[in-house]
């Protein structure tokens, strides 16, 4: 009945920090009482609440009852998890991901009146897929606007069950290097 430890959430800090796969299991679901979509809707709002660093990780019931179709459950969850960590998306689709993004909320102007420009996305690695933002200034892309991104990228070209990492680089138009603004 405890649901989410302490243990719990020191693990999925480790997780989430080694870029690591992750499927959620509540198990001994068959003790909760009078279960119905709502229970499972309070108990999916409180796993995610306790465990936000793990809000990309599928979330499976499982119960001793049924422990054959559990254990097939968990296992399908744990085969799509590792399909989307070695998941490649095209630089096209992508960089399309991207544009419409920034068209539905452009990055915020820094008080100097700069604006954030993003040139291009590309995928950098698997496990955990990794995307480099080339930008004019890495610097004046706030926390705020990094988590919007990655929530986009995560709405339009999915990823559940593994982090992604964003790795912004300052660049100058035309320029083939960065210079080193990766964060």
């Amino acid at each position: 009945m405890a649901c989410i430890t302490e243990q719990d959430v020191r693990i999925a800090e480790r997780i989430e920090k080694e870029g690591k796969g992750c499927v959620i299991v509540v198990n001994k679901w068959d003790t909760i009482p009078n279960k119905n979509q709502q229970t499972t809707a309070c108990y999916d709002q409180d796993v995610r609440a306790k465990l936000r660093l793990l809000d990309w990780a599928p979330i499976v019931y499982s119960t001793a009852i049924s422990g054959g179709h559990s254990v097939d459950r968990i296992l399908a969850a744990v085969g799509t998890v590792e399909k989307e960590r070695s998941r490649r998306l095209g630089t096209s689709i992508l960089n399309q991901v991207v544009q419409e993004a920034l068209a539905f909320k452009p990055p915020p102007r820094t008080r100097g009146g700069k604006r954030g420009r993003v040139y291009y996305s590309t995928q950098a690695a698997v496990r955990p897929p990794t995307f480099v933002f080339f930008v004019n200034d890495a610097k004046i892309f706030p926390e705020t606007y990094r988590r919007y991104m990655e929530k986009q990228l995560r709405k339009d070209a999915g990823f559940p069950g593994t982090p992604i990492r964003l790795l912004w680089r300052s660049r100058r138009r035309g320029d083939n290097k960065g210079d080193g603004g990766t964060h």
